[in-house]
C-alpha cells in the first residue's frame, strides 16, 4: 500500500510542535512512521487520538492499522468541539437520532459523536449504514474520511465544485466527495502521493488519519482566530439590539459610521473571544463583536468583550433623537433590558447609564423591574431611544392588572361565571363582581347594558350544536374583565365526510390559520389546527404537517390521500407515496436467488427517501431489466456511481412496484 502523501500547511497553519520536543511518546513510532511522528505526538498532546499499551506496558500506536467509520466520527466530533468550531450536541440531539444508530447497530461509545455528526449535516442515514457490516465496524476509505473531514469543515468554509482536482486517479474519485477533496486539498491538508495519486477507495491507516486530523485541527483553530475566509467584509461594533423570531435574529450595532444590522441563524457560527461557539444566543446588549459578511451572507460574529463579564468596558455615546419601542416587559439586568413587542417577536436594548427609569410614575431602577418580572407581573414598558444607536434613555413601565388571555368555545353562561372549552378541557371563570366594569364584545358589536340582557342574546345562539367562540382576558385573581365572542359553525355533531385523491397543493402558515389548506384534485379544505397526518413513505411514515407540506413541495413526488372532512376542515389525512422521481444512490440485496433488499433515493428539498423492493418488483434501467440473475450488477453499479432521473411507483404498502429511469 502507498503511504498516503500530504502537504505542508501554509505558514499561518504550519505545527510548531516535533517528535524531539515531545519526546517518544509512542514505542512503535519507529524509523517506518518518523515521515508522521510530530503529527501523531500532535493528536496525542490533544488528546485527538490516544494509544494502547502491550505486554511489556509501553504504550503504542499501532500506525499501520486502519480506522473505521466510528472511529472517524469520534476524531470529527473531537476536533471540531476542542477547536469552538461549533456547539457541543445536546442530550435531546443525541435522543433524535438514537433509533436511527439503534437501527445501524452504531456502539454505545460513539453514539454521541455520530449523533453530534448527523445533527451537523456531516453524517446522511444513508452514510449511517456503511458504519457495520456484519456486526462489525467497517473501516473507512481515503475519500469518505475527507467527506467527513470536509463537511466540519465546511461548517464555515465554503465548498467548490471540485473540479479543480488535478489526481492522475480524480476520476477514481465519487462525484459525492470530490467537492470536500478538493476543500482539504486547497486548504493544504491533503495531497496526492508520488506518482499524484490520491488512491481514493483504499482503507486509511492511523498513522496518515493523524496527519491530517493534526493539520485540520489547527485550521479550524486558525480559522477562528486570526484567518477569517477571504472576500467577507469586517465590520466591528457594540451590539445594541438583538432579538429573535422563528430561528432567525436581527443583530444591530454601533459602529464608527453609524449603525448597521445583520440577519443570522441559528446556523451562524458566535465565537466568544475567538475560542468556542456559543451561537447567535450567546450575543448580549453592550457586547463589542466583529462581524464577518458578504453582502447578506455572514460567515462569523466574533465576540471581542463580552458585556457579561466586563460590563466597565461599554461606551455609552450622547443621545438625540429618540423613537419609542413598546411591549411586554421579559427581562431587566444591569444596562439591559428585554420585552415583546407588538410583533411578537422579543427584542432586547441596552440601557444608558443615565437613562430616565419609572415605574408606575415613580423612579426606579432596572432591579426593581427585573423584580416585577420575578414576581409573575403583567408589566407593559415603553422604551424611548436613540434614533442613531437605538439605546433607551427612557424607560416608561405601567404594571398592568391584566394578565392572561384564554379562548374556545362557549359551554356554559351564567350571571356568575362562563364555562369554556379550550384543546380537549374545559374551564370556568368567574366574572369580576363589579359586572358593569366587564368589556363584551359580540360579533363586532360592544354591549354595554346588564350582564342578564347579554347573555340571554347569547343563550338563544347556545340552540342545538352551535358554539360561540370567545377570548376572555382575565385579571391576577383569574376574574373575566373582557369577553369578545363571535358565532360559530361548529357542529360536535357533525359527521364526518372523507374525500380520496392525489394533493394537489397544501399549505401551513403558522402566523395566518386562514391560510392553512389542503387541495385533494381540484377540491381544496381548510385545514384543522389539530390536523392528525399519517402517511407512509417508503419504509418510513409522516405523522408531522410541516413535513408532510415539505414533502409536496420537493416537487418530485405524487402524494394519494384520503382526507377525513368535519366541519368543514380538514381533521385527518391518511395516505402513501405513490410515486417519486430522485437521484438512485444507495442500494442492497438480503437474498441473492429471490432478491429482495432496500434502496434509496435522493428527492430534491426532501432528503433521502429509502424502500423495500421484492421480487415482483421491476426494476428497468438504461433498458435492462434486472432480476434475480443480474441484480447485484444494479448494486455494485448504484453504489458506486448512482442512477439520476429514476422514477419509483409504491403499493399502499411504501413496497416499491416499479423503479425505471
Amino acid at each position: 500500500m502507498k503511504k498516503y502523501a500530504v502537504t505542508a500547511l501554509a505558514a499561518a497553519v504550519c505545527l510548531t510542535v516535533s517528535a524531539t520536543g515531545y519526546g517518544a511518546v509512542f514505542s512503535d513510532v519507529g524509523s517506518s512512521l518518523k515521515w508522521a511522528e510530530s503529527y501523531i505526538n500532535s493528536v496525542y498532546e490533544s488528546g485527538l487520538m490516544v494509544g494502547d499499551y502491550n505486554d511489556y506496558g509501553a504504550r503504542i500506536f499501532r500506525g499501520n492499522e486502519n480506522i473505521t467509520y466510528s472511529e472517524a466520527a469520534q476524531l470529527v466530533y473531537s476536533m471540531t468541539v476542542k477547536s469552538g468550531f461549533a456547539t457541543d450536541v445536546t442530550e435531546l440531539g443525541i435522543d433524535r437520532y438514537s433509533m436511527e444508530m439503534a437501527n445501524e447497530g452504531i456502539d454505545e461509545w460513539a453514539k454521541k459523536p455520530v449523533a453530534f455528526c448527523m445533527e451537523k449535516g456531516i453524517i446522511s442515514s444513508y452514510e449511517l449504514t456503511k458504519f457495520k457490516e456484519n456486526g462489525q465496524n467497517v473501516k473507512i476509505s481515503r475519500e469518505d474520511m475527507c467527506v467527513m473531514f470536509g463537511k466540519a469543515l465546511a461548517l464555515s468554509y465554503s465548498v467548490s465544485s471540485g473540479t479543480s482536482l488535478s489526481f492522475n486517479d480524480t476520476w477514481n474519485i465519487s462525484a459525492a466527495a470530490k467537492p470536500y477533496v478538493e476543500l482539504l486539498n486547497k486548504l493544504g491538508i491533503i495531497s496526492g502521493d508520488e506518482n499524484n495519486n490520491f488512491n481514493p477507495k483504499a482503507n486509511i491507516t492511523r498513522a496518515e488519519t493523524a496527519v491530517i486530523a493534526s493539520k485540520t485541527y489547527e485550521v479550524m483553530k486558525q480559522k477562528i482566530v486570526t484567518n477569517p475566509e477571504s472576500g467577507y467584509t469586517q465590520t466591528s461594533g457594540t451590539v445594541v439590539s438583538v432579538y429573535e423570531s422563528n430561528g432567525t435574529y436581527v443583530l444591530r450595532l454601533t459602529t464608527s459610521d453609524g449603525v448597521a444590522g445583520f440577519v443570522l441563524t441559528d446556523a451562524t457560527p458566535v465565537y466568544n473571544n475567538a475560542s468556542s461557539n456559543v451561537g447567535p444566543s450567546g450575543l448580549g446588549l453592550g457586547d463589542s463583536v466583529t462581524v464577518y459578511s458578504s453582502g447578506a451572507s455572514i460567515a462569523r460574529v466574533v465576540i471581542t468583550k463580552d458585556i457579561v463579564t466586563d460590563p466597565g468596558n461599554v461606551n455609552m455615546p450622547q443621545f438625540t433623537n429618540q423613537i419609542k419601542d413598546k411591549g411586554e416587559l421579559i427581562s431587566a439586568g444591569e444596562y439591559k433590558i428585554g420585552l415583546i413587542d407588538k410583533r411578537g417577536d422579543r427584542v432586547y436594548y441596552t440601557v444608558a447609564r443615565d437613562a430616565k427609569i419609572t415605574l408606575n410614575g415613580r423612579d426606579a431602577t432596572l432591579r426593581q423591574l427585573s423584580d416585577r418580572v420575578k414576581g409573575d407581573a403583567y408589566v407593559e414598558v415603553t422604551v424611548e431611544l436613540n434614533s442613531s444607536t437605538q439605546e433607551a434613555e427612557v424607560v416608561t413601565a405601567v404594571e398592568q392588572k391584566y394578565t392572561s388571555d384564554t379562548e374556545g368555545k362557549i359551554k356554559n353562561l351564567n350571571t356568575r361565571s362562563i364555562t369554556i372549552e379550550s384543546g380537549s378541557k374545559n374551564f370556568t371563570y368567574d366574572f369580576i363582581k363589579d359586572f358593569e366594569l366587564v368589556t363584551i364584545k359580540y360579533n363586532g358589536s360592544t354591549w354595554t347594558g346588564e350582564k342578564e340582557d347579554f347573555i340571554d342574546e347569547v343563550f338563544d345562539k347556545l340552540t342545538g350544536s352551535k358554539y360561540i367562540d370567545v377570548e376572555l382576558t382575565l385579571n391576577s385573581d383569574d376574574e373575566v374583565t373582557k369577553m369578545v365572542a363571535e358565532s360559530s359553525t361548529y357542529d360536535p355533531d357533525a359527521e364526518d365526510k372523507e374525500y380520496s385523491g392525489s394533493i394537489s397543493g397544501i399549505n401551513v402558515d403558522k402566523d395566518d390559520e386562514d391560510e392553512n389548506y389542503i387541495k385533494v384534485g381540484s377540491k381544496k379544505y381548510d385545514l384543522s389546527s389539530s390536523v392528525r397526518v399519517d402517511i407512509v413513505v417508503g419504509d418510513d411514515d409522516i405523522d408531522d404537517i410541516d413535513d408532510l407540506v415539505k414533502l409536496y413541495e420537493s416537487g418530485d413526488v405524487e402524494i394519494k390521500v384520503d382526507v377525513t372532512v368535519k366541519n368543514d376542515e380538514v381533521t385527518r389525512i391518511e395516505g402513501y407515496v405513490s410515486e417519486i422521481e430522485g437521484y438512485l444512490d444507495y442500494m442492497t440485496v438480503s437474498n441473492d436467488s429471490y432478491p429482495r433488499g432496500k434502496m434509496g433515493v435522493d428527492v430534491d428539498d426532501a432528503g433521502h427517501i429509502y424502500f423495500n423492493f421484492d421480487e415482483d418488483t421491476r426494476i428497468d434501467i438504461d433498458g435492462t431489466e434486472y432480476d434475480d440473475i443480474n441484480i447485484n450488477s444494479l448494486k455494485n453499479l448504484v453504489n458506486r456511481d448512482g442512477v439520476s432521473n429514476v422514477k419509483v411507483k409504491f403499493d399502499d404498502d411504501g413496497l416499491a412496484t416499479s423503479v425505471k429511469d
